[in-house]
Parts: C-alpha cells; sequence; structure tokens
C-alpha cells in the first residue's frame, strides 16, 4: 500500500467508529465551585468524535466517505445528522437507537489551545461489528476505525473481525485510538495489530500501550506485534513513521498559531490517509498530515480549521519549520 497510484485512483472511505456533539467553552483556565458563575469568551456546539472528526476532514481533503455509526433519536443526533448532510458523508450507515442518547461532550479550552474532555459515551456505547453492512464495506478502497478504547462492544475482536474481513477484500485497514480510561491498553487491541495496514496512536497513547518510552522503540514493539505500517504522533514535534519498507523517519511539525488543539491528532490522521489514497510516498503523507493539522489548530472546534488538499498543499510549500 506504499505505492504510487496513477491518477484514476479511487479515494473511498468507510469510517467506523465514535461521533460526538462537542460543547465547547473557551477560555477555561481551571474549576472552582465556591462561585456560582463565571463568564467565558464562547460556548458553541460543534461536530466531535475521533472518527466522525476524521470523516469530516477527509470529505474536505476531497475523499469520498462513508460513515457507521451509532445515535440517539434526540436534538444531538438530529444536529450530527445534519453535520453529515452538510458536509456531504454518506451517512446510510448511521444508526439511530432509542436505548441511549447521543454521545455528548463538554470541552474545556484554555487560552494556550489545550483542552479538557468530560464524555458521555451515550449510543456509542452500544456500535458493535453488526452495525457495519457487508455492501459499504465492499464500495469502500480504505476502512478506519476510530474511537478505540470508547466502544465497549467494537474494541477488540469485534474490530479485529472487521479488518480481516476488509483486508480478505483488499482494503487498506487503519486504526487510531483514543485514551484508555480502564489502564487495559495493550490486552484491548492486540486482537486489531495483525490486520492493521497503518496503526497511528499518539505518543502517549503509545508509550502506554508498549511501555516504551521512545518513538522508534514503540513503533518497533507495533511492528512485533503484526501491524504493516506504524505512525507515532508527537504533536508539537510532528511524527515518527516506521514504514513496512524502508527505515523508519521523522518529520517535523510546521510552526502554527495555537488556539485549540481539539481535533488536531484527527485531522492528523485525515491528511495521512488522503495522501495514502492517492498513492504518495509515507514521507510525502506525513507532510501533509502535519500541514492539515497544524492549519486545523488554529481555530476553535475539532474540525473548523481543516483545509482543502490544495490549501494544505500550498501551505507545504510557502511556510518553513
Amino acid at each position: 500500500m506504499t505505492g504510487e497510484r496513477g491518477a484514476g485512483s479511487r479515494l473511498n472511505v468507510l469510517c467506523v467508529g465514535q461521533v460526538a456533539a462537542d460543547i465547547l467553552v473557551r477560555p477555561v483556565e481551571g474549576t472552582d465551585f465556591a462561585g456560582d458563575t463565571r463568564r467565558v469568551e464562547r460556548i458553541e456546539l460543534a461536530s466531535g468524535g475521533d472518527c466522525l472528526n476524521v470523516a469530516v476532514a477527509l470529505k474536505r481533503l476531497g475523499c469520498t466517505v462513508s460513515f457507521v455509526g451509532k445515535v440517539g433519536e434526540d436534538h444531538w443526533g438530529d444536529f450530527l445528522v445534519s453535520v453529515m448532510d452538510r458536509t456531504g458523508i454518506d451517512h446510510r450507515g448511521l444508526r439511530r437507537t432509542g436505548r441511549a442518547g447521543t454521545c455528548t461532550v463538554v470541552v474545556a479550552i484554555n487560552s494556550q489551545g489545550e483542552r479538557s474532555f468530560f464524555y458521555h459515551g451515550g449510543a456509542n456505547d452500544l456500535l458493535g461489528p453488526q452495525d457495519v453492512e457487508p455492501g459499504l464495506l465492499e464500495g469502500a478502497d480504505a476502512v478506519y476505525v476510530g474511537g478505540t478504547y470508547l466502544l465497549p462492544l467494537l474494541d477488540g475482536e469485534g474490530a479485529a473481525a472487521l479488518f480481516r474481513s476488509a483486508r480478505a477484500r483488499g482494503k487498506l485497514t487503519s486504526m487510531d485510538v483514543t485514551w484508555d480510561t480502564t489502564g487495559r491498553w495493550l490486552s484491548v487491541i492486540a486482537p486489531c495489530l495483525p490486520h492493521l495496514d497503518w496503526f497511528m496512536p499518539s505518543v502517549k497513547e503509545a508509550e502506554r500501550i508498549t511501555g516504551e518510552h521512545e518513538p522508534a522503540e514503540m513503533a518497533a514493539f507495533l511492528r512485533g506485534r503484526g501491524v504493516s505500517n506504524v505512525v507515532i504522533k508527537l504533536g508539537e514535534r510532528g511524527c515518527f513513521v516506521l514504514p513496512e519498507a524502508g527505515p523508519g523517519f521523522a518529520v517535523e511539525a510546521y510552526s502554527s498559531l495555537v488556539v485549540d488543539t481539539t481535533g488536531a491528532g484527527d485531522s492528523f490522521v485525515a491528511g495521512f490517509l488522503a495522501g495514502l489514497l492517492r498513492g504518495w510516498q509515507p514521507r510525502r503523507c506525513a507532510h501533509l498530515a502535519c500541514a492539515v493539522a497544524a492549519l486545523n489548530i488554529r481555530q476553535v472546534g475539532a474540525t473548523a480549521g481543516v483545509p482543502t488538499l490544495q490549501e494544505a498543499v500550498d501551505f507545504m510549500e510557502e511556510i518553513t519549520y
């Protein structure tokens, strides 16, 4: 999957996983329950969830995107459906349930753009492998699962079965994870790793998964567990890539104004996948991913600043490190 493809390459991605309504509050420098009311500059509603963030970003980068997830039969769910309609994401695979409300997240953002999440899983907790229709899988070139560790019915063997089926059909497989609040880390995702073409955890997540402290060692550990290609996201330091063919390498992040880091990792993943599906080599994909993330963090919200592909390429060519 690392070779250059021709101009006629398809760019169809099936995104499976976490979706949320984000309530963004800025700035929040701390919490003091001794006071009754505090003024803030902004409170707004936006789409969120690791998987939907990637889906929105991929669409903006020129890919065709289908989404599988689960929301409640409530106004939050209506809002997220409207976002997918407006963005042009195929949401035939989105399921609505009366058994739980839509996942909602309060995102507290400080003046430096750092954020903390208050998470209610809701309908995400009911998403399972049976919710993925075979027809959607057949029509995809790539399958991405986002939100692992917060998808209890899909995590582990459920996602592994999906990846196994996708690979048997010649699809590119990829996964990202979120923070494991249960502390199980490797044991949860171990069944998935041998079926992944690309795995893209953050450095903090990879450290917990592998027990290693250097990106190269983290990537080597994951390669030893069966992953074909590994990308370790290093935040403001860029990323480390261990491709299937060739030695590992680091790519520095682009300098950028930081307004809100919510969705930075998700926009990075979308940029990397958008490059892969165009047949770009891993190093160029890494530069594109860093550019997309650098532009995205200039605005408040998980996907508000995601550029078009041309905007990202122009940024790569014009901005120096």
